[in-house]
């Protein structure tokens, strides 16, 4: 029989698996797979509000410019010969770097990653090395989680620190684009410094980035778009001031990698957005039919982004259907509800993902915000909501159900079942014409 191993003694070298595991455990994966991000120029992107939608610009800008992307995020990881949906905005470090691989190994030269503030704090990036950083804005969210905005603050911030942020792949040095607009994006960039470009759409900002002469018609927007490389004429379908910024953002992170002005400028005026994400709701018919919009705004700010860019094309009025989620920060629940009863013409609080918490009392804190007097409409039923809301409204007036987005899912105590918010507008939209 083998004799039993005796254990080590005082010279015989020992491994101490300690703390911290989650950052060793990303490099770890990352020296496994090669190191992946170091073979590829790959920008991080975070912030509360537009991940989404700029990481997605930055893949549509790249492949338009020629380039092979990747895109890693809320809804979806894809790169060349592959698409699967996601399961976290940023993925845990062994299957993050698995991806990163086989993402290179597809042939992806530029990536674009949603990088949350869950992931930051977990240490989910550890071993990621990113090219370019992308700070989107900061506003009320995840205080569930982070104690404090400063927390939230701190977190998305190790973003644009080394070893997250280093120049790798042989490309040019390692650069940030920060929506200098945005109070903690402009105290972000003043630490920063020259590595930074700042994005503005303030009339006289001296930021690198900003666009000039912007016009708004109801197919879109156009203007001068002004960087460190030059200027060009600025054409956009995306609907809204916070998409400006998104596009700003995405051009700029392109051109720190060298991607030329011209290609870039072409490539927006065929992006036509993200789905969830100020999504027209389209049903073919003889008769005018209210516009109907789905967007994924779940926070104060973005609600109130999403509303201020309905109001231009709403003729008549503006509809606004929206929850707040169970489990959640509670404390957003009453500012949505003033947000909406200030910007929208009627209200309509329903259900979102109530999740274990009781829905009614998730519709009274939303409630508490809304001023007496408010064309308001209380209905816990989702589904219902959205089609009185749809059946009420004239044929001028636009409708916005906000909340969910991409999501084909409502969370009902701990039961998951499927729901979609397009679907159900697209219902209440059919209901009309019969």
């Amino acid at each position: 029989a083998a004799a039993a191993a005796a254990p080590p003694g005082p010279e015989d070298p020992v491994l101490v698996i300690g703390s911290p595991v989650a950052r060793w455990a990303g490099d770890l994966a990352a020296a496994f797979w090669r190191q992946p991000s170091q073979r590829m120029a790959l920008i991080g992107v975070t912030g509360t509000n537009g991940k989404t939608t700029t990481t997605h610009l930055i893949e549509h800008l790249s492949a338009a410019s020629g380039h092979q992307p990747a895109l890693f995020g809320t809804l979806v990881n894809r790169w060349p010969g592959h698409s699967v949906t996601a399961q976290h905005t940023t993925a845990f470090a062994d299957v993050l770097q698995a991806q990163l691989a086989q993402a290179v190994e597809a042939g992806a030269q530029i990536g674009a990653m949603e990088v949350s503030s869950h992931a930051l704090d977990q240490q989910r990036v550890a071993g990621t090395r990113f090219s370019g950083a992308v700070f989107t804005n900061l506003t009320q969210d995840h205080l569930d989680y982070h104690p404090s905005m400063q927390a939230y603050f701190e977190a998305k911030t190790r973003l644009f620190e080394a070893p997250l942020l280093s120049s790798s792949h042989g490309g040019p040095e390692a650069r940030a684009v920060v929506n200098g607009d945005d109070p903690w994006g402009s105290q972000l960039a003043q630490g920063l410094g020259e590595r930074c470009w700042r994005c503005s759409l303030q009339s006289g900002s001296d930021a690198e980035l900003r666009i000039e002469g912007l016009t708004f018609h109801p197919s879109g927007v156009t203007g001068t778009l002004v960087s460190p490389v030059g200027s060009g004429p600025f054409s956009s379908p995306l609907l809204g001031r916070f998409n400006l910024m998104n596009q700003l953002q995405a051009v700029g992170a392109l051109l720190q990698q060298g991607l030329p002005l011209a290609g870039l400028l072409e490539g927006l005026t065929s992006f036509r957005g993200v789905p969830g994400r100020m999504e027209r709701v389209l049903v073919a018919s003889q008769q005018p039919l209210p516009a109907v919009l789905v967007d994924y705004a779940h926070t104060p700010d973005g609600l109130e982004n999403a509303l201020a860019a309905c109001r231009p094309f709403a003729e008549g009025r503006l509809i606004c259907v929206f929850g707040c989620g169970g489990d959640r920060d509670r404390s957003k629940r009453p500012q949505m509800g003033a947000i909406a009863a200030r910007l929208a013409d009627q209200v309509v609080v329903t259900s979102d993902n109530p999740r274990t918490e009781d829905p009614q009392q998730i519709l009274e804190d939303v409630v508490a915000g809304i001023p007496a007097g408010t064309d308001l409409t209380v209905e816990a039923d989702r589904a219902h909501a959205i089609a009185v809301a749809v059946a009420g409204a004239q044929p001028d007036d636009l409708v916005l159900i906000a909340g969910k987005g991409h999501e084909d899912y409502q969370i009902l105590g701990t039961t998951k079942i499927h729901f979609d918010d397009r679907e159900e507008a697209e219902k209440a939209l059919r209901a009309r014409l019969h």
